[in-house]
């Protein structure tokens, strides 16, 4: 257990760091980045004057090898410095944990609407496959899948803020919020969060509830459940004690994804309802050239993918011996 949970350890640090030297490689060579032009100067320093452009370039040593760049810069971060935005030279980690909270709660409440639905439209699709419900389901929920996330935001906009009026069209809170009462901001909060959670939530939930259904037509519905409910085991139980039981041990694997997959999709759902969260803040920082911002985001936001993916492995390996039993295989 320990020599897996050692082994995928060093090959998650090996891929975050790959992925940090291609965005930063990335970064360098777009368009607009950080290259002499014809006078000589950096592009994005060009605006600034000669002094602070000199500071930043000696703080950051533009003017060396790339690869010496980001060695330096990954020294850094190993001693616990983001570094200091260019934008405003606040630090990276202090702007980060500014925004992470409202992050967080936007994708841990799209993650618990995406299961709660998927268990109950999975669940029915198994106790009848083939069925009509069956069917429509599968339609439905791949039909919404393959709806992109920025029309689906724009749609809802239209239709929920601006025809119907009935929820806010961006933002986290109404003009005034600051005076209303702890259960008024609370209630405005959650109008806020409608749209942005709804339009996290539907890409997810195809797949997640065509895999409840796969893995409880298997465990709960398969030929062992029938010769039980022969037996006289109650289908309930049958339902419970097998179908949700079994199902659970391969979907914590995939709740490894899920959540760094939602994190990823926050990027443009925050930017289309203006939320102060981590994507809205990644979109700046590229806009911007922030160097030192688009590195400590693509830091947080891949090590989140590799923690997930790392604890689910290992709550795997916990759950099922016999995978603990290959790794050491």
């Amino acid at each position: 257990m320990l020599r897996a949970a050692a082994r995928r350890l060093a090959t998650g640090l090996t891929t975050l760091i790959l992925v940090t030297w291609i965005v930063f490689a990335l970064v360098h060579a777009a368009p607009g980045g950080f290259r002499p032009g014809e006078d000589g100067a950096d592009e994005p320093l060009r605006a600034l004057s000669a002094e602070r452009a000199a500071q930043l370039r000696a703080i950051y040593h533009l003017d060396e090898p790339l690869h010496v760049q980001y060695a330096r810069w990954l020294s850094d971060v190993l001693r616990g410095d983001l570094g200091r935005s260019f934008y405003d030279d606040r630090p990276v980690a202090r702007r980060i944990a500014e925004r992470i909270g409202t992050t967080l709660v936007l994708n841990l409440l799209s993650l618990a609407a995406m299961i709660a639905l998927a268990l109950p439209i999975g669940c029915a699709a198994a106790s009848r496959p083939g069925s009509g419900w069956d069917r429509l389901a599968g339609i439905a929920t791949y039909a919404l899948y393959a709806v992109p996330a920025f029309w689906a935001a724009l749609l809802l906009q239209i239709v929920f803020a601006v025809r119907l009026d009935w929820l806010p069209l961006y933002g986290l809170a109404s003009d005034g919020a600051s005076t209303m009462g702890p259960l008024a901001r609370l209630a405005d909060r959650a109008e806020h969060l409608v749209l942005p959670v709804t339009c996290l939530t539907y890409g997810g939930l195809a797949y997640l509830s065509r895999f409840v259904r796969a893995n409880l037509l298997e465990n709960a519905f398969g030929e062992a459940a029938r010769a039980a409910r022969a037996r006289g085991v109650p289908a309930m139980r049958l339902l419970v004690a097998h179908g949700f039981r079994q199902a659970a041990v391969p979907m914590l694997t995939l709740a490894g994804f899920l959540l760094p997959a939602l994190v990823a999709g926050s990027v443009i759902v925050e930017s289309v309802f203006g939320i102060p969260g981590l994507g809205l803040l990644f979109i700046d920082a590229v806009g911007q050239r922030d160097v030192p911002m688009v590195m400590g985001l693509s830091l947080v936001s891949g090590s989140a993918t590799l923690l997930g993916i790392l604890a689910a492995d290992l709550v795997y390996a916990a759950v099922d011996p016999r995978m603990g039993g290959a790794d050491r295989g």
